[in-house]
């Protein structure tokens, strides 16, 4: 997983995010399940066909985000999805994304989830065939995640609760773009922008936690 680093602009937004006005409101998603015993592991696809993690089944999911599966006892897990597949030894507290790239082709990535009682955990994922794209806040005029490779992802946590719009940018091009995502205390939400050629669409999945 990509590392973030606070840029003047990551500065920016950050200072920009903590003038709005907060509300009373609390996510929690993460409060009932985090056993500090216990480790996650999902899977994100650019075409998600099905997928397998230890033995929990998902079938295809339109939006390509499976919910974490939650390990017990932390140690060697096996992942499948389409025709990628994997085998990642997990510790105590982990959460982990396999990743299937666009060619088919599945990579694991450590998660910085931070489950903070003031922030939401945002992460974005860079499934296209552009070589590096930011996940852009145009309410602050900055990136919140900047410089993700082609199938990789970055993580940030940004202070919530928010309503905010978020973009997909190559540079100043936007590739695309989702309104209205909810940022909630305590819990979590997935950017991912899938596409090539020139024709791409940025999702926003709040995470979830399969029961």
């Amino acid at each position: 997983m990509k590392i973030l680093k606070y840029t003047p602009r990551v500065l920016t937004l950050c200072a920009a995010l903590l003038a709005q006005p907060m509300f009373a409101q609390d996510g929690g998603l993460y409060e009932d399940v985090l056993d500090p015993n216990a480790a996650f592991v999902r899977v994100i696809a650019a075409p998600m066909e099905g997928a397998l993690v230890q033995t929990t089944s998902f079938d295809a999911l339109s939006e390509g985000v499976s919910p974490y599966v939650v390990i017990g006892e932390p140690g060697e897990v096996k992942v499948t999805a389409g025709m990628a597949e994997g085998t990642v030894d997990v510790s105590p507290g982990s959460w982990t994304t396999f990743v299937v790239k666009a060619d088919g082709t599945g990579v694991f990535l450590n998660d910085e989830v931070k489950a903070n009682p003031s922030q939401s955990d945002v992460a974005f994922y860079n499934l296209s065939d552009v070589p590096s794209a930011d996940l852009y806040v145009p309410a602050a005029k900055a990136a919140a995640v900047p410089g993700v490779a082609m199938g990789e992802g970055g993580n940030v946590a940004l202070k919530a609760p928010l309503t905010l719009d978020f973009e997909a940018r190559d540079g100043d091009t936007v590739l695309a773009s989702v309104t209205g995502v909810d940022l909630k205390r305590r819990d979590g939400v997935t950017f991912v922008l899938r596409g090539q050629g020139g024709s791409y669409e940025l999702v926003a999945v709040p995470n979830a936690i399969s029961r």
